[in-house]
């Protein structure tokens, strides 16, 4: 029996669920399969952006990426050197660190405060607060504590004893057919028949041109999105499947997340070739934010892609985002 009990705990252990940490300037990610990411920024008082990003896939053979980019004001920047206490990495093209460079530059990172990175024109302080946490974390999350391969806190333990990588899940898409042209025509009436008081309570005024859309999702159905809630800078819908014909009959669609929960509502969400997609902002700048796409399949959709951008600190897009959830 003792056997059976340890194998379902490593089971729920290493269950396939998205997470993520914070950790003073950095931030980590694992997704459904164990491939774990994690980033860091400048400190928050500093002037310009700049972000480390690290990878790891899980597993007991696999490496750790890095990929490093940084901002200052309309310039054009790279390539960089990295320099953490003595250990100087030059001549970083594209931002792309090689094997080579990573293997000597993260020891010098886990013992030092700041790293400081240049290009011809420039320098950057990258902070290195919470990175010694982050790597912990990660060695946790992948079970390499104790182990050769562990960024961390190593042991004698072989790299098989590492878990291996969860699979992707498998998603079939199902074909949308091509829009019609009377579809437009029948939004006014299906919104005139949508009756939701979740969406109604916040939603904006009718005549401050409440947004709406509709698409073709099958040969009997539209897809219907009505702005629900806005803000300074983006909106938040809701979403129906729909008849094309009347009554109109309106199922309010839920939408499963990468912590297993559903969302009931999308910010800014589009549709195209059967792939539902939302970017929610987490300030106006869009240097920070949520990423998620849902493919549309004979289940209903299913979450396809999601990441996130962790930290606003001044990187465009995001800078790196974390990868929280992906499927084949």
């Amino acid at each position: 029996m003792k056997p059976l009990l340890l194998a379902l705990g490593v089971l729920i252990a290493f269950s396939a669920q998205a997470q993520q940490f914070t950790f003073k300037d950095w931030a980590l990610a694992c997704d459904n399969t164990r491939h774990c990411e994690a980033v860091g920024y400048q400190a928050e008082d500093a002037a310009q952006p700049v972000t480390l990003w690290l990878g790891r896939d899980a597993g007991g053979n696999a490496a750790v990426v890095a990929r490093i980019d940084a901002q200052f004001d309309q310039d054009d920047t790279g390539p960089y050197t990295i320099r953490a206490g003595k250990t100087v990495v030059s001549g970083i093209a594209q931002g792309e660190l090689t094997a080579a460079q990573v293997a000597l530059l993260l020891p010098a990172l886990k013992d030092a405060e700041v790293a400081l990175v240049s290009d011809p024109r420039h320098r950057w302080e990258l902070s290195l607060a919470g990175l010694k946490a982050a790597l912990l974390k990660i060695d946790d999350l992948q079970g390499r504590v104790g182990t050769v391969t562990a960024l961390s806190r190593p042991g004698a333990r072989p790299a098989s004893a590492v878990p291996a990588a969860l699979p992707a899940p498998l998603l079939r898409a199902v074909s949308v057919p091509a829009p019609r042209a009377s579809d437009a025509k029948l939004l006014p009436a299906i919104l005139n028949a949508l009756r939701d008081a979740d969406c109604e309570a916040d939603a904006p005024p009718a005549d401050s041109g409440r947004n709406s859309e509709i698409a073709r999702l099958s040969a009997s159905e539209m897809l219907v999105f009505q702005e629900c809630m806005r803000g300074a800078y983006q909106s938040v819908y809701a979403i129906w499947r729909v008849s094309d014909k009347p009554p109109y009959k309106a199922v309010r669609i839920m939408l499963p997340n990468a912590e297993g929960k559903l969302d009931d509502m999308l910010t800014e969400p589009y549709f195209d070739k059967g792939v539902l997609g939302s970017f929610a902002k987490g300030r106006g700048l869009a240097d920070c934010g949520t990423s998620d796409q849902w493919l549309w399949t004979a289940d209903g959709f299913k979450l396809k892609e999601s990441s996130i951008g962790p930290m606003c600190r001044g990187m465009p897009g995001g800078g790196f985002m974390l990868r929280l959830w992906t499927t084949r």
